[in-house]
């Protein structure tokens, strides 16, 4: 297991807990997949809470991820579905930067910041070739990530405090985290730390921490990618149809 691998292997659980969907979220992968049409790809899919609402559209749609952890806590999710929800839903257990189907889609999407997981370029160019292969001639590729602030470090560092304890779904064992972030001297790479209190059924606590490492790219450094392979690229912000203002999230619609 890799050390980002890890944390989802570990305590994926979490995630929908602290990074929730909102409304917005939901409409702008539902409006692009109504303009693409199916079948539908969504790479790194997690717990599969985005493949759910498209296969609501009446879409064929497939998720991949590379922990299976998170692809069992979307099976769970999805097996609360109807029956004709469910069957319209497959989930892969794969690698992002080297997947083969034998068909193209209409709309593939990353979203949460899921292409930072990749930490070279080779990677990011693997997974992005890996797409327009899979993309349909008038197919949409979307991407979503934040955009990074640098002014929300200091001394190139950044901490989120502990969390409230929630409890793990299965387990029901409280756990508790806080994250760490540290800029490389380069300000090229993100080295960070989620550390994670937990606490057994007698209320003694230990300690999981789980390393990770994201590149810090920028604008500029996305386009040149979908330039290298293949795609062009529209840019809007915060999961609105708006260029012009400058927001949190960079939302890249990208076609052939």
């Amino acid at each position: 297991m890799t050390a980002d691998l890890k944390r989802y292997q570990l305590f994926g659980w979490d995630y929908d807990h602290f990074r929730p969907l909102n409304e917005n979220e939901f409409d702008w992968y539902k409006n692009f997949a109504r303009q693409a049409g199916g079948p539908i790809l969504e790479l790194a899919c997690g717990t599969g809470r985005l493949l759910s609402i498209l296969a609501e559209l009446g879409y064929d749609v497939t998720g991949i991820d590379l922990s299976s952890q998170m692809l069992k806590i979307a099976k769970t999710n999805i097996g609360k579905l109807p029956a004709e929800l469910k069957n319209k839903i497959t989930l892969v257990n794969g690698d992002i930067t080297d997947f083969d189907f034998d068909r193209q889609f209409g709309l593939i999407y990353i979203a949460d910041n899921s292409f930072r997981e990749l930490c070279t370029k080779e990677a990011q160019v693997s997974c992005l070739k890996a797409v327009y292969h899979h993309l349909a001639p008038k197919g949409l590729f979307l991407l979503t990530v934040m955009r990074f602030d640098f002014s929300s470090f200091v001394n190139c560092k950044k901490e989120i405090p502990w969390s409230n304890a929630i409890a793990d779904p299965v387990s029901g064992t409280k756990v508790s985290r806080k994250v760490e972030f540290k800029l490389s001297e380069n300000k090229k790479l993100l080295n960070g730390l989620y550390t994670y209190k937990i606490f057994d059924a007698q209320g003694i606590e230990h300690l999981e921490e789980c390393p990770f490492v994201s590149p810090i790219l920028h604008e500029a450094d996305y386009q040149a990618l979908f330039a290298e392979t293949g795609f062009k690229a529209d840019l809007f912000y915060d999961y609105k149809d708006q260029k012009d203002i400058v927001g949190k999230i960079m939302c890249f619609v990208c076609s052939k």
